[in-house]
């Protein structure tokens, strides 16, 4: 295994990944350096820290965006990706590829995500992302884990999960343009331990036709619209979800807001031992009323119909 260094032994952090063979490191010293495409296996490319090892100009290889993961197995470590705003549709950071970990990177100021995650089994550690012009983290496909990141004021949602089998923990999505979480038309994905505070918009959100989704152990708090919400929109509907042990204070800024809103139409959710209290207008809201969803153990001020609070 051999260290490559920029900018000593190479002028930027592209000719050290040319030079590379799998398995090599790419240590980037203190200093603002252009993107760049890691197109090789099982590289480890390393900076000196957040706000030290900065990336910035010009973008990757063959695109608009700051860094592109295109090859498995990498490794990226301690640095801040900023300002790339290319045709108004660049992410900071984009991985298109598998079995990658990416620790201690800031994502912020560029134009389209922060981070937009595709490929497989990708794990995202003690991240953050902010003012980037639409989503912080996209996780668009599946058997991903997100940890301990941060995503606040950024364009669009905190955090938009639209593929499978995703696990998101202890992260926070505050202050963000629209939804903190979102998850999309997908199943079997798990938000456990979240922060979801001050967005404009709902607090977690399921889209019609999202099942067996876990959304347990969440602080949900000041958020403009609902705290948690489960849609419908014609024939498609929420179906199998869990929505347990979660605190849900203080949302919503109108009548047509809730806590917990589970809308008409959602089939066999259970909604169990949450803790909701201060919303507008209720805490708990069964569009319709209950029909198949469970609730249980819910401990709340009022509740739509009555009787969902203990």
């Amino acid at each position: 295994m051999t260290i490559h260094v920029v900018p000593t032994e190479f002028a930027n952090v592209q000719a050290a990944i040319d030079a590379a063979v799998a398995g090599d490191s790419i240590q980037i010293l203190a200093g603002t350096f252009d993107g760049f495409n890691v197109n090789k296996e099982r590289l480890k490319v390393f900076g000196c820290g957040i706000g030290k090892t900065i990336i910035a100009g010009a973008p990757a290889m063959g695109g608009d965006d700051g860094i592109v993961v295109s090859a498995d197995q990498t490794i990226l470590k301690g640095f801040t990706v900023q300002g790339f705003k290319e045709e108004f549709d660049s992410d900071g950071v984009e991985v298109n590829s598998n079995n990658n970990i990416l620790v201690n990177i800031e994502s912020k100021f560029n134009s389209d995500e922060g981070f937009e995650i595709d490929g497989e089994n990708n794990l995202i550690i003690n991240c953050i992302a902010s003012f980037n012009g639409t989503e912080g983290f996209d996780l668009d496909t599946e058997h991903h884990c997100i940890i301990n990141c941060n995503s606040s004021q950024n364009g669009d949602q905190g955090f938009e999960i639209t593929g499978d089998f995703n696990k998101v923990i202890n992260n926070t999505g505050e202050k963000n343009a629209t939804i903190g979480f979102e998850i999309g038309v997908n199943i079997f994905n798990t938000l456990f331990g979240n922060k979801s505070i001050k967005n404009k918009g709902n607090g977690i959100e399921l889209s019609p036709e999202s099942s067996n989704n876990n959304i347990i152990d969440n602080f949900i708090c000041n958020n403009e619209g609902n705290g948690i919400t489960l849609l419908v929109e014609d024939d498609f509907v929420s179906i199998q979800n869990v929505i347990d042990s979660n605190i849900v204070r203080n949302n919503g800024i109108d009548d047509t807001t809730a806590g917990i809103l589970v809308e008409d139409g959602s089939l066999e959710n259970v909604i169990r031992f949450n803790k909701a209290k201060n919303n507008i207008v209720v805490d708990i809201e069964a569009e319709g009323g209950i029909g198949t969803n469970t609730y249980d153990g819910n401990k709340c001020e009022n509740s739509l119909p009555d009787g969902l609070c203990t």
